[in-house]
């Protein structure tokens, strides 16, 4: 914010974290993050998406021309009411709050709040939640109350603590009736929220000057400028996009539509592909002889190697020696996957305990991965399923392997427990779209099946990982480190 001190958004590779804490996909599926407001509201879905121009501001934008502002096409303010806890000291209310959001209305700006926080605790942000509502209560507002965090120390608290402070703020001022957002930048969102949280709350990102902000999950409105400039007002000022229908959300008896509104986020939000910090291929026998000198050159950081499939170690794959020797010569880091038949837990030991004898000689800088995704699976119950992954992922994990589960999204969505995905990491295929539609975390994305690479003969599976896998290997000794 303008009228915090100065905190410089994060880079992509900043966003970087364990795995239980990232899913660091540069783009946001905005149902999941957004589903319990439309079940609040059973009025017509085709309103809950909107794209709307904004603005927030607080003292340091000093006296605003209100009237400029709405006429230059400025479609909502974000107002600071206020910061830290105004009931022990009254002068932490914004010196242009009453000024701000009296004559915005006037003029027929849409409304919300934000609450600048120094919170150590959850009691303190309880007091400021109060502070908050004592100040805001007589106005009529239509966008969030957002929670404003993002002072220097709250990026040293841990998670739980910055998860806890929020939390609270926002679950305080929900019960006075309002509706309860969270803001601050693309770094601290991405590391020291728990995504329950952040799912619970309307969530304001800021991320300056890129393409699209640097957040792994949803949101409601992107801080995209932090030296804008507005009519009406003489100083800088942030810009804001927002591309949830609050106001229909907040107040839908009395909400008047103008034709703008979608049921669709698509072509609303900001879309772009993060790479990750490594592009990868995954091969195997189909992929033949490989000369993995021009695959390196060709810029290929990593490859998932495919150590073999079924339950018995004479189901090696044919090429896997001959790939593990060549791209480890070429400089290339691997991991192994192992291909699933498996119909029981007692079958994916089996599977474990080949993959092992296979790869028991070999150091790998990336996971160990379980492939399910043969049809023949699909026969299988959702527990089932669940009970081999687990089965083989363990088995395994015991004996010192980073472990992961593969297969597509649609499978991992809807035939997977996802309390497996907080055990093991996650590599999902998705081909021909700008994310993959799957809900939870994630840290590698098998992006194409046909791709095209020198030194490999026909196609190829391409990959990004969002995890600097190498050093995690290393620093926790798995995988034969």
């Amino acid at each position: 914010m303008s009228a915090s001190p100065s905190v410089e958004p994060a880079t992509q590779s900043e966003n970087v974290t364990l795995p239980s804490l990232d899913n660091p996909f540069n783009v946001f599926d905005i149902y999941d993050a957004h589903q319990k407001y439309i079940k609040l509201h059973s009025g017509d879905k085709s309103m809950i998406y909107k794209k709307a121009e904004g603005i927030d501001v607080s003292y340091a934008q000093g006296k605003i021309d209100w009237q400029a502002v709405k006429d230059s096409g400025i479609d909502y303010a974000i107002i600071r009411a206020g910061y830290g806890n105004a009931n022990k000291y009254p002068n932490q209310v914004d010196t242009w709050f009453k000024y701000n959001i009296e004559e915005a209305t006037k003029v027929g700006m849409d409304i919300g709040i934000y609450w600048y926080s120094y919170a150590d605790d959850v009691e303190t942000a309880r007091y400021e939640a109060e502070s908050c509502y004592e100040v805001i209560k007589d106005y009529d507002i239509n966008y969030p109350v957002y929670f404003d965090i993002e002072e220097p120390k709250h990026k040293n608290f841990s998670t739980a603590r910055v998860s806890e402070i929020i939390e609270s703020f926002c679950s305080t001022i929900e019960s006075k009736g309002y509706y309860a957002g969270v803001y601050t930048f693309a770094s601290l969102l991405n590391t020291k929220i728990y995504q329950q949280v952040l799912d619970k709350y309307a969530v304001w990102v800021a991320h300056w000057d890129v393409p699209a902000p640097g957040y792994s999950y949803s949101y409601g409105m992107w801080q995209y400028h932090a030296t804008g400039r507005v009519n009406g007002i003489s100083t800088d000022v942030d810009l804001d996009h927002c591309y949830i229908n609050y106001p229909y959300l907040i107040s839908p008896d009395t909400y008047v539509p103008d034709g703008t509104e979608t049921d669709s986020s698509d072509q609303i939000y900001p879309v772009s592909i993060n790479k990750g910090v490594a592009k990868g291929i995954d091969v195997s026998v189909w992929q033949g002889k490989i000369d993995w000198d021009k695959v390196k050159a060709s810029g290929v950081d990593y490859a998932i190697v495919r150590a073999g499939y079924g339950n018995l170690a004479t189901q090696t794959d044919k090429y896997f020696e001959a790939n593990m020797e060549g791209a480890e010569k070429a400089g290339i880091d691997c991991g192994v996957y192992w291909y699933s038949y498996a119909s029981s837990p007692e079958d994916a030991v089996l599977e474990a305990e080949a993959c092992y004898a296979a790869i028991k000689d070999y150091k790998f800088e990336y996971p160990v991965y379980y492939a399910v995704e043969d049809p023949s699976i699909a026969a299988l119950s959702n527990q089932q399923i669940t009970d081999i992954i687990n089965a083989f992922c363990s088995t395994l994990e015991k004996k010192g392997y980073y472990v992961g589960v593969k297969s597509y999204a649609n499978f991992l969505n809807t035939r997977v427990d996802s309390s497996v995905y907080s055990k093991y990491d996650v590599w999902v295929a998705h081909y021909g779209v700008s994310k993959p539609a799957f809900n939870n975390h994630f840290n590698m994305w098998q992006f194409s099946n046909e791709g095209k690479i020198d030194g490999i003969k026909g196609y190829v599976n391409c990959n990004y990982a969002y995890l600097d896998f190498p050093a995690i290997m290393k620093s926790a000794h798995k995988n034969g480190f």
